[in-house]
Formats: structure tokens, C-alpha cells, sequence
């Protein structure tokens, strides 16, 4: 995993942790470390006493690629939805310095453009409309689609 003296990390995981954490994000995370990539996964990363929000939106800002797996809980997670939106945000910034590639979980690419959010507490009619604009936008980047998980 990465270390704070190693100036941020390579890559972002971002994901609802209902249907992915424990088979789908623990694999994926193994293989990218066994690549010898820092990879940000909250689980590891945020520590004890750590801000969780700042910790998050640091660790996107820290980081070269984002991968988002978006799954059937993905767009019911504010959390989700708030990262996803900042990540977007960096990327368009970025000028080409940071990638996302984005994994459609069981979604086809089509059903996360037209997917209306519907996280829980949202803010205000401007975030909704933010995290709406995120999921289209992310449902049109060519991305993996994955079906089943096969070990």
C-alpha cells in the first residue's frame, strides 16, 4: 500500500462496498499491489482518528488514475456519488495528467448514462444535478464491463 512520504498514490478505488468489497475490489486491489501500483483503498488507508471526508477527497486529489466500479449500489451512495463527481472534476482539470477507467460491475455502460442518482440526504438540487452529470459522464468513457467474477 502507499506511504504518505511517497507523495500520494497511483490509484483510486471507488466503490459501494454493498455488493463489491469483499470479493470483486479485494481481488482487483491484490493484483494492482502485486503490480507494484500504490493503491488507495479506504478500508487500509484511513487510520484511526483519521478525517474520514478530507482523507478521501486528499487521496483523489493524490492520485494519478481513478478507477470507479460502478455497480447496482454504486449510484445510491452519496459517498460514491461524491467521489465519483470530484474525480470527474480532476480529470477535466487535469489537463491529461489523470485518467479514470471505469468498471461497469453487472451495468452496462448505458444504464449508469440514464441512471437518476438517489442517494440518501443529498444536499441540494445542485449536488443532485452534479452527481447526475457525473454518471453520464462516466457511463460514456469507454470503461471494462465485468459479468461474473471468475477466480
Amino acid at each position: 500500500m502507499a506511504r504518505a512520504s511517497e507523495g500520494g498514490y497511483d490509484v483510486f478505488l471507488s466503490f459501494s462496498g454493498n455488493d463489491t468489497r469483499h470479493d470483486f475490489v479485494r481481488l482487483l486491489r491484490d493484483a494492482l499491489v502485486g503490480a507494484k501500483l500504490r493503491v488507495f483503498l479506504d478500508e487500509s488507508e484511513i487510520k484511526v482518528g483519521d478525517e474520514i471526508a478530507k482523507k478521501i477527497l486528499q487521496a483523489i486529489d493524490d492520485s494519478k488514475i481513478y478507477i470507479p466500479i460502478i455497480s447496482e449500489t454504486y449510484p445510491d451512495s452519496k459517498w460514491c456519488l461524491i467521489e465519483l463527481a470530484h474525480m470527474m472534476n480532476d480529470v477535466s482539470q487535469a489537463e491529461s495528467s489523470k485518467r479514470i477507467f471505469p468498471i461497469f460491475y453487472k451495468l452496462k455502460p448505458a444504464e449508469v448514462e440514464a441512471r437518476t442518482p438517489r442517494p440518501q440526504n443529498p444536499s441540494s438540487e445542485v449536488e443532485l444535478r452534479a452527481f447526475k452529470e457525473a454518471l453520464a459522464k462516466v457511463g460514456g468513457i469507454k470503461g471494462w464491463k465485468v459479468e461474473e467474477l471468475h477466480r
